[in-house]
This record gives C-alpha cells, sequence and structure tokens, in this order.
C-alpha cells in the first residue's frame, strides 16, 4: 500500500479558513486527502511535492515576518504541521504576547508534551513569561532547564516571588562559574551581595576559576570588586595569561619576586605554545627560581618540551630528553617521537616508541613510524613484518604501509543486511515519518531531533535498519553518523555515497580537480549537509566562511551562495558552494605547488598557521602530516586521504596511491618562489 506523509494533526489552533473558491493547487491537495492510502504512486510524489511547497512557503513567511495566507486542508493534515503552528505561535509571541497568546501557547505544549516540536517553543514562551513577570505561570513549567539565561530567569523569579528558601546556596552555584552570567542573574546576583554573601574569599575564588579557565578578561572584571592588596597576585596572573612574555622576563630577570605556582604554570604554558624559543630561553631561569617545587619544576620543563615539539623547534629532543618521569604522559610519549621524526632522528624516534605503553605502541599509528624507524636504522626484515601486517588496515596508515610493500589497498568491505521489511515498520513510526519530512523540507536539526526519539532505547539491530533508511532518503549525514556510532564500519559504500554528482562534475571541471577529491572534502566538512553550519560560522557542503566565499566568488566571477534561512529550498541545487570550494582547493594547491596534503591543512585551518608549519628543507609528507600541531587539522588530512581511497573504490576504480598523491614537502622558500598568480580567469570562462 502506498504510504502517506499526509496525516491529522493532534493540534491546530487558529485554523486559516479555506478560500471560498479553491485554486487548481488547493483541489488537488484536497483530491490528495481523500485518495491518500489508496491512490496510485505515481498520485504520490506530485502531492507531496505541492503540500511540501505549500509548508516551506508559509514557514518562509513567518521567518521574514510576513502576512500569513489561509492554509489548504492538506497543508493542515500534513505529519509536520505543527511546525509551523509552533512558528506562528512564536511569532506572536514575540509580536503581541498576552493572555490569549499564552493560552494557546499552554495549549500546544500540553497537546504535544515532549515532542521535539515543542522544545524551541516551550524555551520561546518561558523567555517571554519571564520578559513579563508572569512568573505564575513560569515558575511552575520552569523544570529541567539546560539554558543558563531561564535558569537565571527562574533565581529571579524565586527571588520576586518571595521563595527564598535554600535560594542563596543556588544562587551561588551559578555565580561562582568561572564565565560572566546573563542579565537575567543580575538581580539575584545583587540580592546575594545586598545580604552579605559575596565575600571578599568567594570573589577571589570566582577569580581564581576564572584564570584557571583562561578567562582573565572576566576575572579583571571580578577582581575589581575587592581590595587591591588583595587583588595583586591575581592581577599578576591575569597578565601573565595576557601578555606572557613580558611578565616572564621580569621574574626570570628578579628570581627573588613573588609569583603563586598556578600563574607560573600557566603564563609559562601559554608563552611555549606561542612563542617556543622564548619559552626555552627563559627556561633555566625560571628553574633557578628559588623555593620551586619539583611538581611545577616538571610541569614548566614538560611545557618548554611539548612547545619546542610543536613548533618543530630543533631544541626539542633535548628538551624531551631532560624530561623527569613525572613529566612523561601520553601527549609526551606522541609528542617526542614526532619531534624526532621531524628532526630525521630515527634511532631515537624508535627507542621512544618502545617506551611508549602497550595500548598507545599498538595502534596503527604508531606501528607505521616503529616501521618506518626500522627500515630508516637499517632493519628491513622486521620493517617489512610490520608493514605486511599494517597493509590489510583500512586507513591512512595502512594504505601507506601497502605502498611500501608496493600492494594494493584492501578495505575489507562488507555490505551489511539492508531489510525492506524492518524499515517500512521503522516509516510507520510518527516520529520517523515526521524526521523524514523534515528532512525533506531542508530542517534537518528538527529531524534529528524527531529521529532521535523514535530511536532512543532501540537495539543495534533496528539501528542498522534506520541507517539504510536514512540512506535510502539521501539523508547521508545521519545514515553515516549512525553507522559509525554502532560500529558498523565494514559497509563501505553505505559508508560513502555519492550525491551531487552533477554539481561536483561540473565544479571539478572548472578547477581542474578530480571529482573524488571534491567529494572527500564535501564528506569530511560536512557529511553531506547543505544547511551544515560550525560554530566558527562556516557554511555549506563545502564548509567555507562567508568572507572566504565571497572572496572566491569575485576573482572567479562565480555567484554567492544564499544565505541561510533555516530550511533548504529542494528545487535550488548545490552547485555554486560546491564550485567555491573545488575553486578555493584549485587556489590552495596553485599556491602549495600541487601539495594536496599542504593545501587540505590549509583549508581546514587556514594559510597563516600552515606558514609556519612548513619545513626549511624538504620532508617526507608522511612526516609533515604527523606533526601538524592541530589535532583537529592533521586528523582532517589523513580522513581526507582515507575518502579519496573510499570514493575510487565505491566506483570500482583503481584508487590512486597515497605516495603519489604525497611527495615531498618543500620549504617556504620554494612556494614563495615558484608560486604563480592562478589564472581563475580562464577558468571562470
Amino acid at each position: 500500500m502506498l504510504k502517506c506523509r499526509l496525516r491529522l494533526p493532534l493540534f491546530a489552533p487558529r485554523l486559516i479558513a479555506p478560500p471560498l473558491f479553491a485554486p487548481p493547487l488547493f483541489a488537488l491537495l484536497l483530491l490528495a486527502l481523500l485518495l491518500c492510502g489508496q491512490g496510485s504512486a505515481a498520485e504520490a510524489p506530485a502531492v507531496q511535492t505541492a503540500v511540501r511547497a505549500e509548508f516551506i512557503a508559509a514557514l518562509r513567511r513567518e521567518t521574514l515576518n510576513q502576512p500569513e495566507v489561509p492554509d489548504s486542508p492538506a497543508l493542515q493534515h500534513y505529519v509536520i504541521y505543527p511546525y509551523l503552528i509552533a512558528a506562528r505561535l512564536g511569532r506572536e509571541l514575540q509580536q503581541q504576547p498576552g493572555e490569549a497568546v499564552d493560552s494557546e501557547v499552554d495549549a500546544f505544549l500540553r497537546q504535544h508534551g515532549t515532542e521535539p516540536v515543542a522544545h524551541e517553543l516551550r524555551t520561546q514562551w518561558l523567555s517571554s513569561l519571564a520578559e513579563r513577570s508572569r512568573w505564575e505561570l513560569f515558575l511552575p513549567r520552569a523544570t529541567n532547564l539546560t539554558q543558563p539565561a531561564l535558569i537565571c530567569d527562574r533565581l529571579a523569579g524565586r527571588l520576586a516571588t518571595g521563595d527564598t528558601s535554600g535560594l542563596s546556596a543556588e544562587a551561588l552555584a551559578r555565580w561562582e562559574l568561572p564565565q560572566k552570567q546573563p542579565a537575567e542573574c543580575d538581580s539575584v546576583f545583587a540580592w546575594l551581595q545586598l545580604h552579605g554573601q559575596l565575600t571578599p574569599e568567594r570573589i577571589e575564588s570566582r577569580a581564581r576559576a576564572a584564570l584557571a579557565a583562561d578567562n582573565p578578561r572576566f576575572a579583571l572584571e571580578v577582581l575589581a570588586q575587592i581590595p587591591a592588596q588583595r587583588a595583586i597576585p591575581l592581577l599578576q596572573w591575569a597578565q601573565l595569561l595576557q601578555n606572557p612574555k613580558t611578565v616572564l622576563q621580569g621574574l626570570a630577570a628578579d628570581p627573588a619576586s613573588v609569583v603563586e605556582s598556578a600563574a607560573l604554570r600557566a603564563g609559562f604554558t601559554k608563552l611555549s605554545r606561542t612563542d617556543a624559543a622564548s619559552a626555552l630561553e627563559l627556561l633555566p631561569k625560571l628553574l633557578a627560581r628559588p623555593q620551586l617545587t619539583p611538581a611545577l619544576r616538571s610541569a614548566l620543563q614538560r611545557a618548554a618540551a611539548l612547545g619546542a615539539a610543536y613548533g618543530r623547534n630543533p631544541a626539542a629532543i633535548a628538551a624531551f630528553a631532560a624530561l623527569p618521569a613525572d613529566a612523561i604522559d601520553t601527549d609526551v610519549y606522541e609528542w617526542r617521537v614526532r619531534a624526532a621524526l621531524w628532526a630525521d632522528d630515527f634511532p631515537i624516534a624508535l627507542q621512544w616508541i618502545a617506551q611508549m605503553p602497550p595500548q598507545l605502541s599498538a595502534q596503527p599509528r604508531w606501528r607505521y613510524w616503529r616501521a618506518r624507524a626500522l627500515l630508516a636504522t637499517g632493519d628491513r626484515t622486521a620493517a617489512k613484518s610490520l608493514f605486511d601486517d599494517l597493509a590489510g588496515t583500512r586507513d591512512f596508515y595502512g594504505y601507506l604501509a601497502a605502498d611500501r610493500l608496493h600492494r594494493g589497498y584492501s578495505l575489507n568491505a562488507h555490505p551489511s543486511l539492508d531489510d525492506g521489511a524492518v524499515q517500512s515498520a521503522l516509516e510507520d513510526i510518527p516520529a520517523i515519518q515526521r524526521a523524514h519530512e523534515l528532512f525533506d523540507c531542508g530542517m534537518s536539526d528538527a529531524a534529528m531531533l524527531e529521529w532521535a526519539s523514535a530511536l532512543t532505547g532501540t537495539d543495534s539491530t533496528l539501528r542498522l535498519q534506520a541507517a539504510h533508511l536514512a540512506a535510502h532518503w539521501g539523508w547521508y549525514a545521519q545514515s553515516i553518523a549512525m553507522l559509525a556510532q554502532l560500529g558498523e564500519l565494514d559497509d563501505v559504500r553505505l559508508r560513502y555515497p555519492r550525491p551531487y554528482l552533477a554539481a561536483i562534475d561540473a565544479a571539478a571541471r572548472l578547477a581542474q580537480l578530480p571529482p573524488d577529491w571534491i567529494l572527500a572534502v564535501m564528506r569530511q566538512e560536512s557529511l553531506f549537509r547543505r544547511d551544515a553550519l560550525s560554530h566558527a560560522g562556516a557554511r555549506g557542503l563545502m564548509q567555507m566562511q562567508p568572507a572566504t566565499a565571497a572572496a572566491v566568488a569575485h576573482r572567479w566571477r562565480l555567484p554567492l551562495p544564499g544565505q541561510p534561512t533555516g530550511t533548504v529550498d529542494a528545487s535550488v541545487g548545490p552547485g555554486v558552494d560546491v564550485t567555491l570550494g573545488a575553486a578555493y582547493l584549485r587556489e590552495l594547491l596553485d599556491k602549495y605547488g600541487g601539495q594536496l596534503g599542504v593545501s587540505l591543512a590549509a583549508y581546514n585551518a587556514g594559510q597563516v598557521p600552515v606558514a609556519r608549519w612548513l619545513p626549511g628543507k624538504p620532508l617526507d609528507a608522511d612526516i609533515w602530516i604527523e606533526n601538524i600541531p592541530y589535532g583537529e587539522t592533521r586528523a582532517y588530512v589523513q580522513h581526507i586521504f582515507e575518502h579519496i581511497v573510499a570514493f575510487a573504490w565505491v566506483r570500482n576504480a583503481t584508487p590512486e596511491r597515497l605516495s603519489a598523491l604525497m611527495p615531498p614537502v618543500e620549504p617556504t622558500a620554494y612556494y614563495a618562489q615558484s608560486a604563480q598568480p592562478a589564472s581563475v580567469s580562464g577558468r571562470a570562462r
């Protein structure tokens, strides 16, 4: 039987009367309601597309604050119609809050309970009630709060209504957090001050917590509330975080000067990360300070050694060698090997790998580098044995090991069961139906909440079929994420879909890139989510910053992508987004002499840090990648190489060897001399 995602809404307040004379679209939708469940499969897509378009248009009107138009009966029976009602109620809360709207919102929330559709509206309503001091409605409903502003509202509401039993302890717990709290907490914090609760000891403790959290600006705000003499050591701590080199130079020149241990450690750690050479220069003088505890000595030595390794300073080897045993942890185990590799000191790299804990040295990363070190020190037999063990591994290091042995790549691919009957049963679950339609409307965040509510507590067998179902919908981000959660990594074809091929092929021709490279970047950046938006503001399939996208569009004479609106119009293809990302990668490749690994690092971390990371002489690409200081960027580059292999495999092509994609990384001077302006005008025609 034909499945139909037009459903009777559980709640539909303020339904707008349909027009007296139904237009053709309205008639079509009304007919769809009558035929739902018994019509032909051919009729369903047109009906579903029409009601979806009406929903998206209505939701966009709410977003743009435009007048409403009458809802057709089909829209009123649409499975996600409550989301439109919630948006309208949210708009009324903003524009004309009052008792009538409060009653409607309350009724909606009661009807939909804990369903995802109620989450955002509940937050909006609570905020509105607090703003209007409707504490009699707010307080009984202000439970299980997570938003700081609402938590502060609840404290303020209790104070305003005289409910102060236990309020002092709860308010102090919020006040003591090491970051600035929302303005909604001001009244209750003033009450604490009035009642003598904010003692100098507590204020000092709060400032210390802020400094320990590397938040000196807020700490300085807090310290303004205590006597200047008492604040002196903490002001010094803040200065060490804000200007570590200058303050540390002063401390090194005056060994008798007083400084707190935590402050000295924090300031020196920051300097070692930003200016490793200066930290190494100051270290001996700081270690000579009297009354330095053994623990602090070890901490300073560790920070200096790690900073030197992050900065690829030649002194890192000696700094690591001088570390006491109590300063050696996982970071030190790993970074001292990386420093030895950068210095081309394979004997010491081999020695330090041998000293790793077994659970660390057994990782493919360090097995590969042990094999590389053995090979470099002349033990070809042992190296070959290790490469042989790794060569069947489906990851970056396994492929590199296979290259060393001149073997083909083994992806160990095993398809998982694709059970249509189970998936059909899943599609009968209302929350799954809502998730599907929300996804089709471009509302991925809401879809994920519905999806999670439907599958919470289900077993792995059912969740695997849900991953297949999501892939059948084209919801690749959800499918891939669920496979990762299940540890179901051997179904390579399911994990590596190839959507948007027309847009990718066009972008590949324009930017002169292999399509697999674009797919690999897209998968790593967004998991194929067109509405992806990062915390840093990067957007779309290729996750470009708006300023970068605008600059690339100008240079290549391309249009800019549309701004996010909360939905994605399915009628608008992803071409511009993909093309801009491909064009930017082309520019980076041109700048860095065709070096894919370096270009990918610049795509992820930016060109400024990459300029610092380039070697002074040609360096093996695997060593260069291993020494990328940003763990996220290092993993990003390695994963994209893995993706390039996988995308070739799923289209039944022989993957390009990583050894061919990773020639030695050239020094900074080489790129400065060889870089030529990208001839984008020719490509853009």
